[in-house]
């Protein structure tokens, strides 16, 4: 083991390489933060390691980020975040809560859409439903505004799949690429995005 691994632990990297080759995209660096952005169908997908600190430098937290952009004739806008004392107020003071029928994932998650009844038919996909369950994201969000430093296209909309955790290993990165392609697959099926 060298110094640096002692002092730093072992290098991430390889589990980012090893990705990169899977999907058959590029490893690229952002301020520091590495992202593979890959094609899948006719989407350019972008996994992300986020990392965010204050300006004040007070704290910072990690991200993982998955993205997709895509044309969206439907314009569906949705949030699916976790239900938590935040989701609470908000419920309390703006927006009608979805309930799509599942039980644990309504009590797990908040979700607000555009589109109420296109929002459940969309999330009454078992199996989509059980990849993020597993995921256990703190945002799923469909939109055409920035998040995560990434601005959509002019006219197109970003699928961001966020889960706050430090990057650990492969398995993370393939979870979220799961999550991204089932969520596609399903959008493709119900919104004909493009």
């Amino acid at each position: 083991m060298t110094i640096f691994e002692s002092l730093f632990g072992k290098s991430k990297r390889p589990f980012w390489d090893e990705f990169a080759k899977q999907q058959n995209g590029t490893l690229k660096s952002e301020s520091g933060d590495l992202f593979v952005e890959y094609k899948y169908s006719n989407f350019i997908f972008k996994v992300k390691n986020y990392n965010y600190t204050n300006a004040g430098g007070g704290f910072s937290d990690s991200y993982m980020v998955g993205m997709a952009e895509f044309d969206h004739p439907t314009q569906l806008e949705l949030q699916i975040s976790k239900e938590d004392w935040f989701a609470s107020i908000v419920k309390f003071f703006k927006n009608k809560e979805i309930k799509i029928g599942n039980n644990d994932f309504d009590k797990r998650f908040f979700i607000t859409s555009n589109k109420e009844l296109k929002t459940i038919t969309i999330l009454k996909d078992k199996s989509l439903l059980e990849k993020i369950i597993l995921f256990n994201p703190i945002r799923i969000e469909i939109t055409n505004k920035e998040d995560f430093g990434e601005v959509p296209s002019k006219g197109k909309y970003m699928l961001y799949c966020v889960k706050q955790e430090k990057f650990k290993d492969l398995a993370q990165l393939n979870e979220i690429h799961s999550v991204l392609v089932s969520f596609i697959e399903n959008l493709k099926e119900n919104c004909q995005i493009q």
